[in-house]
């Protein structure tokens, strides 16, 4: 790569994220593993989001499991098979990720994370028809959920449900229409469903309550920085 990705993390948002980051060194080795896997660190949101996931899950044990809905290209299942850390990574996307990295690479895509790390899966299809050989210690999805039609998202949820060991915990990162508690309701420039048909953020805590998790974490940021978002944390448990 002879120029400078466009979608990569600017050095002036850098350095207004690490002064912001509740920790800066998680996100300091999330930029340093983007950057060396992928050419590129998303834009500011992810400075929030990533890391959030990641403080949420680097007390995984070695040799325990996750899955990832929706994977992309982001750093977090090869930071946590850098810990010794089994991670399926599930993503549909029509656009196919092959090494070296391209200038025109950003967080979307299928990529093979099994070129990476011999703890890494990589399964290209639809969540919806995905079958785990493995039950998982966590599950986590960052800025996929609000992509899905509501009826999918429920399926997803239930599946969730037994997908998980007991007391196994489900992270949610999910974009919110700026100022309110509706769930951000465009994929690719396209409506996925009226505000009011997709589902506010009671909606999404009603229906993992539904499905037997247990809310522990239930965070909204306004206002971030360079987004055209307002940003949504979950972390529930199975019982």
């Amino acid at each position: 790569m002879t120029d400078r990705n466009p979608f990569d993390l600017p050095p002036e948002g850098y350095k207004r994220a690490l002064q912001a980051a509740p920790r800066p060194d998680l996100l300091r080795r999330l930029v340093e593993i983007s950057r060396q896997a992928f050419g590129f660190y998303a834009l500011y949101p992810y400075t929030i989001n990533y890391p959030w996931a990641a403080s949420m899950l680097e007390h995984l044990p070695p040799g325990a499991s996750a899955l990832d809905i929706a994977a992309g290209l982001n750093p977090l299942p090869l930071f946590l098979a850098e810990r010794g850390v089994f991670v399926d990574c599930v993503d549909n996307s029509p656009t196919i990720r092959t090494p070296p990295p391209e200038n025109d690479w950003n967080e979307w895509g299928f990529f093979d994370y099994g070129r990476m790390h011999a703890n890494l899966t990589a399964y290209h299809c639809d969540i919806t028809m995905f079958r785990p050989v493995r039950a998982y210690d966590a599950i986590y999805s960052i800025c996929a959920v609000a992509h899905m039609p509501r009826a999918v998202r429920q399926e997803v949820f239930r599946s969730c449900h037994g997908w998980l060991c007991p007391g196994g915990n489900l992270l949610l990162a999910c974009d919110l229409i700026p100022s309110t508690n509706f769930i951000w309701n465009r994929c690719l420039g396209n409506e996925v469903a009226p505000p009011a048909e997709h589902g506010t953020v009671d909606d999404v805590i009603s229906s993992l309550r539904a499905f037997g998790f247990s809310i522990d974490e239930r965070q909204i940021i306004r206002n971030v920085p360079e987004a055209r978002t307002d940003l949504l944390f979950v972390r529930g448990a199975r019982a």
